[in-house]
C-alpha cells in the first residue's frame, strides 16, 4: 500500500516536469513552403472563327447527342475493326422511343 501512494506521488511530481520539456519549433503554424505559382492565364483569347459552323446537336430517345469535332482531337473517330465475330445477342429495336 505505502508503495503505491508513493508511485502515485512520484507521478504527480514529476508529471509537471515531464510537460514542461516540450519545446515546440519557433514557426509552429508557419508556412513551410512557397505557394504554388499562379497560372498564366490569357483572358482576351477568343476561339478562331473559321467559318465553319459547329455541328448541330440532336436529340435521340431524349439523350443529346453532340457529333464529334475532328478539330478537336484528330484521332477521336476511329473505325471498328474488322473481327470478324458474329454475336450471339440478337439487338432489338425500341419501340418506345422511334426517329423519324
Amino acid at each position: 500500500m505505502r508503495v503505491g501512494v508513493s508511485l502515485v506521488v512520484l507521478l504527480v511530481i514529476a508529471a509537471p516536469a515531464v510537460a514542461q520539456e516540450f519545446k515546440p519549433q519557433a514557426n509552429f503554424f508557419a508556412q513551410q513552403k512557397k505557394a504554388a505559382p499562379r497560372p498564366q492565364v490569357d483572358w482576351n483569347w477568343r476561339p478562331s472563327a473559321d467559318g465553319t459552323p459547329a455541328a448541330k446537336a440532336t436529340v435521340v430517345c431524349g439523350m443529346t447527342l453532340v457529333p464529334a469535332d475532328p478539330k478537336v482531337d484528330s484521332r477521336i473517330r476511329v473505325a471498328a475493326p474488322d473481327s470478324r465475330v458474329s454475336y450471339t445477342l440478337r439487338t432489338v429495336q425500341p419501340e418506345i422511343c422511334k426517329t423519324k
